[in-house]
């Protein structure tokens, strides 16, 4: 594939045992697992997309700082601010803000917003929540215990003894979970105020290259919530890579329907289609379009 590629969209399904990536807090020592309502009312497992996304944008980060690409002082420490807290921007113009917050590459393709200027970057990688299939994921909440060596201890006035030994419960959950993520490479280095491009083309594609790269880092194993004792399982996937080479967005069936995969190739048109049913076989694959370079939005 040596053609321009204007969009990418993932749809699949992914089998992980005993994990607990995400949740929604913690009242008093019970962690809660996150809940998601369907639209029939039906409530199922989730992981939301803003934890996926976070996997996505450290798996980069570690790419990038090991492959040397030169990133914003923020940035080199995988702060949140992004360009935000890049101080080189304050007091620019607007289109000269974006075009020096551009130049990082987690900037660019991550999305960011600056209060001064005000300026902003959407994203060029998106994720929805990775959903449970109904009646095909199962949770469980864990009673565990820390205890101290010595196990006791006398309080300060000596009259009453002081437990070491805490009580705390957590989620495990598994499950086939649903999953989607749309790639814009065509927005790679695109300043939206003039609709120019603030770097070069060899530079895009090492952008392109990057962000295809983490996707296989984030789905070799995913580092989320509560990895250190609840590192996920994967044990399935299968799924579609649907690739747009013309200015069409790709079709994104969700993968909670049986038929996604006979939808979308109804759908797809001149979408470019590629299906996976194994981790090697996604890897493979995005492999594969790696070979293509970023579409360049006026150019036929």
């Amino acid at each position: 594939m040596n053609n321009p590629v204007y969009e990418i969209g993932f749809a699949g399904r992914i089998r992980i045992n005993a994990h607990s990536l995400n949740n929604e807090g913690t009242v008093g020592n019970v962690t809660e697992p996150r809940t998601i309502a369907l639209a029939n009312g039906e409530k199922t497992d989730g992981i939301s997309g803003e934890m996926l996304k976070h996997i996505h944008t450290e798996s980069l980060w570690q790419l990038a700082k090991g492959q040397k690409f030169l990133l914003c002082s923020a940035c080199d420490k995988l702060s949140p601010m992004k360009a935000d807290a890049n101080k080189q921007l304050k007091g620019m113009t607007v289109e000269n803000a974006i075009n020096t917050a551009l130049g990082c590459p987690i900037c660019d393709t991550h999305g960011f917003l600056v209060q001064d200027p005000t300026i902003n970057r959407k994203s060029t990688v998106e994720f929805g929540w990775a959903i449970g299939l109904p009646n095909q994921f199962h949770r469980d909440i864990h009673v565990h215990t820390r205890v101290a060596s010595g196990e006791k201890k006398r309080s300060k006035d000596g009259e009453n003894n002081v437990s070491e030994q805490m009580i705390y419960n957590r989620p495990t959950r598994s499950g086939t979970y649903a999953f989607i993520s749309v790639f814009q490479p065509w927005r790679i280095g695109l300043n939206e105020i003039n609709y120019t491009y603030a770097i070069d083309n060899k530079s895009r594609k090492e952008r392109y290259d990057l962000v295809l790269d983490a996707y296989k880092a984030m789905m070799s194993r995913l580092e989320g919530a509560m990895t250190t004792t609840r590192l996920p399982h994967f044990e399935a996937t299968e799924g579609l890579i649907i690739v747009a080479t013309t200015a069409m967005p790709v079709p994104l069936m969700s993968p909670l329907s049986e038929e996604y995969i006979e939808q979308t190739e109804a759908i797809a048109g001149t979408q470019s289609i590629q299906k996976f049913n194994s981790f090697a076989a996604l890897m493979q694959e995005i492999d594969k379009i790696k070979t293509a370079i970023p579409y360049e939005l006026g150019v036929t």
